[in-house]
């Protein structure tokens, strides 16, 4: 099943979906073994774990894709 099918079965299902932010794969897949259904990744996130920066519009939207395999 495709991850897109998956969220929107788990955003359908009645209650609240925790997913805690990851800034790359390796924090994603830890929080996928403590059991949570989803996880989200942000710009914010990769910037300052990749450049040390605040997100101010200066990474480009490429770098998202590539930190998340």
């Amino acid at each position: 099943m495709r991850a897109t099918m998956r969220l929107r079965q788990l955003l359908a299902q009645p209650g609240i979906v925790v997913a805690p932010g990851a800034y790359d794969a390796l924090l994603a897949r830890l929080v996928e073994r403590a059991g949570f259904a989803a996880v989200y990744m942000t710009g914010s996130g990769i910037s300052a774990s990749t450049l040390g920066q605040p997100d101010l519009g200066l990474g480009s939207t490429r770098r998202y894709p590539r930190k998340a395999r």
